[in-house]
């Protein structure tokens, strides 16, 4: 038996976003809650939790859509606004840029080289092109990307492995063949039904979940993203179609009912 390493008893970097593509289909800025935030105190950094920058991602390898969060820096620092949206320097709000040494600037970082097929300045004409700051929700989505771990160091000393962006794959097209063209969604009535229909008892994770895998939505981009995005669901709410309950769970109104079974008839 070969002598035990500290190896033996670290954990396995594999499964989330490693060596697998993956969708970015929202983003948004949001202060530090639960680990991350006990993670910011514990390592010495801010006095209070920070900002972090959370991806949704999609990738037919995972069961579920994926949150994954890069640290921004101090909530002293950074304000957010537009509900997420964005994020403003408190000190210079004319500063659109991360601290080199953050979570969110590895991020970025990767993202621009992998587009710029290993040259920063290339993938920086391309994200110039799309007219958005790093501080901007829209800088980030729709975008695909082969995700792999990557070994960074951490406040303490040590090194953590966290998901980057390894190569770019284009514009965010998940899924393949029968489905709407990338990007478009055309008339949306059946498939809206059809998410009605199955929604009750579902939560929103667990509908979104199940959209994903779902033999009708799961080749239509388009309309996936929308659904994993929260869009389409709060737009079935606002139209009454949907019923969001206390327990946090959907239910469907009698109007949407009836449609239902008219439509199944």
């Amino acid at each position: 038996m070969s002598p035990k390493t500290r190896d033996d008893f670290t954990p396995d970097v594999g499964g989330f976003l490693d060596g697998m593509n993956g969708d970015i289909t929202e983003a948004k800025f949001e202060i530090a809650s639960g680990d991350y935030a006990d993670r910011i105190i514990a390592g010495g950094g801010d006095a209070k939790p920070g900002v972090m920058l959370t991806l949704t991602v999609v990738s037919p390898e995972l069961e579920r859509p994926l949150d994954q969060s890069f640290s921004v820096g101090s909530s002293d620092l950074w304000d957010i606004a537009a509900d997420g949206r964005s994020i403003t320097h408190t000190k210079n709000p004319d500063k659109h840029m991360f601290r080199k040494g953050s979570r969110a600037w590895a991020l970025v970082e990767a993202m621009m080289t992998a587009v710029g097929d290993g040259k920063l300045e290339k993938g920086q004409d391309f994200f110039i092109g799309r007219d958005s700051y790093m501080t901007q929700a829209e800088f980030y989505e729709k975008l695909s990307f082969y995700w792999e771990t990557q070994s960074l160091p951490t406040v303490g000393g040590q090194k953590t492995n966290v998901p980057l962006p390894a190569k770019y794959l284009g514009e965010a097209k998940s899924g393949s063949g029968g489905g709407a063209k990338a990007g478009t969604v055309e008339d949306t009535t059946d498939l809206d039904l059809h998410v009605v229909a199955n929604a009750s008892g579902k939560t929103i994770t667990e509908l979104k979940t199940w959209a994903i895998k779902d033999e009708k939505i799961k080749t239509n981009n388009a309309y996936k993203t929308l659904i994993v995005s929260g869009k389409k669901l709060k737009e079935l709410e606002e139209s009454g179609m949907l019923i969001l309950g206390e327990d946090k769970k959907y239910s469907i109104s009698d109007d949407a009912k009836a449609l239902v079974e008219a439509t199944s008839a």
